[in-house]
């Protein structure tokens, strides 16, 4: 599943997915943004992909803060 979010100003694209062995696996790439932002790649992994996109979101939220 992919999708767009708007986090701290930056435009985010999203992708969940579940990965043998691993769990579910978000992961986030700022699309749009200052210059050198773009790019910026950010991980997650959790047992369920709600909880992956919830520690994504917080992870992008505090390299922004």
């Amino acid at each position: 599943m992919v999708t767009v979010e708007r986090i701290r100003g930056r435009q985010i694209s999203v992708e969940i997915g579940e990965v043998p062995g691993i769990g579910w696996v978000a992961v986030g790439i700022v699309t749009d943004g200052l210059g050198h932002e773009k790019g910026m790649r950010f991980e997650v992994r959790a047992d369920d992909p709600a909880t992956a996109q919830d520690r994504l979101k917080l992870e992008i939220e505090a390299a922004f803060a």
